[in-house]
């Protein structure tokens, strides 16, 4: 990802994290359950200024209830993730952007399923039963 593509998505992402945060109820500082609000709101905003941009979900493969997933985007080949603050290892990390071979070390960035679409990811998330109060907006 060049320079100038990279400050244009951390501006972006800076402010979708600033949203989130004002967002969420008081208490989830660490935004844990608004990756797919948080997700598809910068995926809306990366679509205005014109960059492509992809969904991706993490499942976790154990499949218990509750089961573990995430989602975040992939942009120029680097995770952009502004709910990582949930993870112990990103807990000082407001906006995380990494290259994906780097990010693929961490459980929760080994992508299950990608979408081209806020609706794709909503339609899964119903699918899948997702808790109603951690469903994309549309």
């Amino acid at each position: 990802m060049d320079k100038a593509l990279h400050d244009t998505v951390l501006g972006i992402a800076e402010d979708v994290r600033f949203w989130a945060e004002g967002k969420a109820e008081h208490g989830l500082e660490n935004l844990k359950g608004w990756c797919a609000k948080a997700s598809a709101e910068l995926f809306r905003l990366l679509c205005k200024e014109g960059i492509e941009s992809e969904i991706h979900l993490w499942i976790h493969k154990s499949y218990k209830k509750p089961r573990a997933a995430h989602v975040f985007l992939v942009v120029d080949d680097h995770v952009v993730d502004v709910t990582a603050t949930q993870f112990e290892e990103f807990s000082n990390t407001p906006v995380l952007i990494m290259h994906h071979r780097e990010a693929e070390v961490y459980e929760f960035y080994q992508t299950v399923k990608t979408f081209k679409s806020i609706p794709e990811l909503i339609a899964e998330q119903k699918k899948t039963r997702w808790p109603t109060h951690q469903i994309a907006f549309k």
